[in-house]
């Protein structure tokens, strides 16, 4: 992990303050030497540096919500590859592919530069960029704010409060609307709960009716008593006692067929709680929230599929991701950490 200031002979040449990086909302700023990440949920965690000499490729897309997506493939120093999606968020009536198109032009170009001067460098990434236990928050100290050993004083690189008042305002903003569905769909459940109560009232407020809903009612006396004479009550009444048993059993197994079954790549993830991922190909990352078991396909032959799943709860239930090919598991992994995250990389490539 890096330094959050510049050092003496460095420069910054972008900054976004409204990124989600593999389902983290993050910072990213591009200096004249490095790509510098920062945790926008936990401001005291360092930032994480990686070095231009470690970005193999840098592919541009977009994500199922048609928002611009920067694909960054990192070597590690175990000499594997892993995949950083970053999206730029688009607010309504707001384009961001522009701002993308120049990060990832900023990037190759940098990457290209450093790679021939000093060849690959291994970049090793920490949480919440990898999966694995967050390090422990480090304050501000002294050192930091201070000068450097070479007597130059190192500024921060940009205002931290602006961004945490933009994010609380989202955050109130989301919370309000909740709040209005759950007064909408309550008052639905009362008026449907009530209307029986009101409409049941009326017919029984006038006495006479009473005597005219008895007259109807000896017209079918007579077609009770025709059933006895055949002698086989006990026949018909346990007939439709079993229809709708083998009903209910049936319908929910038709429609349980598991997904992997089918033929391509898919991803399985099993979770009781509520969960985000990311998954996909290089330049092809799609984000979803869900809970429960779901079954996502991934349209990807012959390639790299990256998947990243991470518990929104601080439960210890199990998390368990599978990645499909034709039917045959070809990779998974599970946590049990709150907050847990699962990440997985599987070459589909024939060797």
């Amino acid at each position: 992990m890096g330094s959050p200031y510049l050092n003496s002979n460095e420069a910054i040449v972008l900054s976004t303050h409204n990124v989600v990086i593999n389902t983290v909302p993050a910072e990213a700023i591009l200096t004249s030497q490095r790509l510098i990440l920062v945790d926008a949920r936990h401001a005291s965690l360092r930032p994480q540096d990686i070095p231009f000499g470690s970005l193999e490729t840098v592919t541009i897309g977009e994500n199922t919500a048609m928002d611009p997506v920067l694909s960054l493939s990192i070597v590690l120093p175990d000499e594997t590859r892993h995949t950083l999606g970053i999206v730029f968020p688009q607010a309504p009536r707001q384009k961001r592919t522009a701002e993308r198109d120049e990060w990832a032009a900023k990037i190759r170009e940098m990457s290209l530069v450093a790679q021939k001067e000093s060849g690959v460098k291994p970049a090793e990434l920490l949480p919440p960029w990898v999966a694995g236990e967050l390090p422990e928050e480090e304050g501000v100290t002294g050192e930091e704010t201070g000068t450097d050993a070479g007597g130059h004083v190192n500024p921060p690189l940009a205002p931290r409060k602006p961004r945490a008042k933009a994010s609380s305002g989202n955050r109130r903003s989301i919370l309000a609307a909740g709040i209005v569905l759950i007064l909408i769909i309550a008052l639905v459940a009362a008026v449907m709960f009530l209307a029986p109560a009101f409409t049941g009232n009326l017919p029984t407020t006038p006495v006479t009716t009473v005597p005219t809903d008895a007259v109807p009612s000896v017209t079918p006396s007579p077609a009770v008593t025709e059933q006895p004479t055949a002698a086989v009550t006990p026949e018909p009444a346990g007939t439709p006692e079993n229809i709708p048993v083998v009903t209910a059993t049936t319908i929910p197994e038709a429609t349980q067929a598991p997904a992997p079954q089918l033929s391509g790549v898919w991803i399985r993830i099993q979770y009781d709680g509520e969960y985000s991922a990311s998954y996909g190909t290089s330049g092809r990352i799609r984000e979803v929230s869900a809970s429960g078991e779901q079954y996502y396909q991934i349209p990807a032959k012959d390639q790299i599929v990256d998947a990243v799943v991470q518990k929104l709860d601080a439960s210890g239930d199990l998390l368990t991701v599978s990645i499909f090919q034709d039917g045959i598991q070809v990779s998974g992994s599970s946590t049990t950490k709150p907050y847990g995250t699962v990440e997985i990389h599987a070459d589909l490539r024939v060797s």
